[in-house]
């Protein structure tokens, strides 16, 4: 069982996309998931289907609350927690007793139910994102193919190092993730070949490239997975390999 929070601190990362799109590949494969959202746009929690205005139960209520664990079924053995669009929920976090555990001792229970949990983040630093790197074994990094991505990962890199240093220090870089990957430009290649020659991404980038497709915009409006949406995608390809790698 692996725990994995998928963030950058630049927005248009991927990290939405991987989250969904990497579950939906590993449930292909035949792993039981679990997806969080815990970033208050909800774009994870839109691309599943769930409707906020109901009232159903979300990630800021279980959190805030405790009681059992809003989880919903997105297909046999693919599941996922949604979050709510509470502005105020930092606030409230910020008041409770352990503040930086409160994911990690909800997900105690649980997490042997299954094979992976992937938490999609916020782009923005907070005790949210605090909560679920001290929840994770390990952190996948999606990284757009342009500077201002890597200006995200620098951030990201000091608050990770923190957070092995105070309280979680099994934490790891399960990988950084090139996205909207083009092949035939030299700023792609030259970012793949800089990145490989730094040492604490030595060994952590992934083989697998996220190519740039349109499917990618498409799904969501549908609340689909680039693999719902077309299976023979480039998406769907490059999201399938990356679970398998």
């Amino acid at each position: 069982m692996k725990t994995i929070s998928i963030l950058n601190y630049k927005g248009g990362a991927g990290k939405t996309t991987t989250a969904a799109n990497l579950g939906t590949a590993l449930w292909i494969l035949g792993y039981k998931v679990l997806l969080i959202d815990s970033d208050i746009q909800g774009n994870l929690t839109f691309l599943m289907g769930f409707d906020q205005s109901c009232g159903d139960a979300t990630l800021h209520d279980w959190m805030l609350h405790d009681g059992n664990p809003p989880i919903y079924e997105r297909y046999h053995g693919l599941y996922y927690i949604p979050v709510s669009g509470d502005q105020e929920f930092e606030q409230k976090l910020d008041k409770m007793y352990h503040r930086e555990d409160v994911l990690r001792d909800h997900l105690e229970p649980i997490k042997q139910q299954f094979d992976y949990i992937l938490i999609d983040c916020s782009f923005k630093a907070g005790l949210t994102n605090t909560n679920a790197l001290n929840a994770s074994d390990s952190l996948i990094i999606p990284s757009e193919c342009a500077s201002f991505s890597m200006q995200g990962m620098e951030k990201l890199m000091q608050d990770y190092e923190d957070i092995r240093k105070r309280m979680n220090p099994k934490l790891e870089i399960e990988g950084v993730l090139l996205t909207k990957y083009q092949q035939n430009t030299r700023f792609s290649r030259q970012m793949t070949a800089w990145l490989n020659t730094q040492p604490r991404y030595e060994g952590k980038v992934f083989q697998t490239r996220i190519r740039k497709n349109i499917r990618f915009d498409e799904s969501p409006i549908e609340s689909k997975s680039v693999f719902e949406r077309d299976v023979k995608a480039n998406g769907a390809e490059d999201y399938l390999s990356l679970a398998e790698e």
